[in-house]
């Protein structure tokens, strides 16, 4: 799915399928009506009431987290469904790496000595994510070889 988001819709959908599909919505900026413009936001939250949009969180490059209601955004700019390792935002991209990393050790530990065609779909997706070279970056290794080009695994 990694491509061009057409709206609120969208972004609820990556955010509700984050497990499963990976990466994050992130736009090249939102400007709201009071002119306040932010840089690289990645979207964190899409609130729904009475299946209405009701407003969105979202953190910007300078690690501000910010709650606006939809009638407050006047533009999005450039927005998108990307991997963990392309985000601009190297704020939160710290973030979502460092919190994958954990979740990818934690699988390995729960997983020891048990190499299941489940378990390594889901830990190279996770490895796919953040990129190979984070995964050396931080010296995590996995009970199974990983070739540093990740072809994409189909379920």
């Amino acid at each position: 799915m990694f491509n061009m988001l057409f709206g609120l819709k969208d972004i609820h959908t990556v955010l509700a399928n984050q497990r499963k599909i990976g990466g994050a919505a992130e736009a090249d900026s939102i400007r709201l009506s009071s002119g306040e413009t932010y840089q690289n936001p990645v979207f964190t939250n899409v609130d729904i009431s009475k299946g209405h949009y009701v407003s969105v969180g979202f953190i910007d490059e300078d690690g501000t987290n910010i709650i606006a209601h939809v009638d407050q955004i006047a533009v999005i700019k450039g927005l998108q469904h990307k991997l963990i390792c392309q985000l601009n935002n190297t704020f939160i991209k710290e973030i979502m790496v460092r919190d994958t990393l954990q979740y990818l050790q934690r699988l390995c530990e729960v997983n020891a000595g048990f190499i299941t065609s489940t378990f390594k779909k889901e830990a190279l997706k996770l490895v796919h994510d953040i990129s190979v070279k984070e995964l050396k970056n931080h010296n995590v290794s996995l009970p199974f070889p990983v070739e540093d080009k990740l072809v994409r695994l189909h379920a």
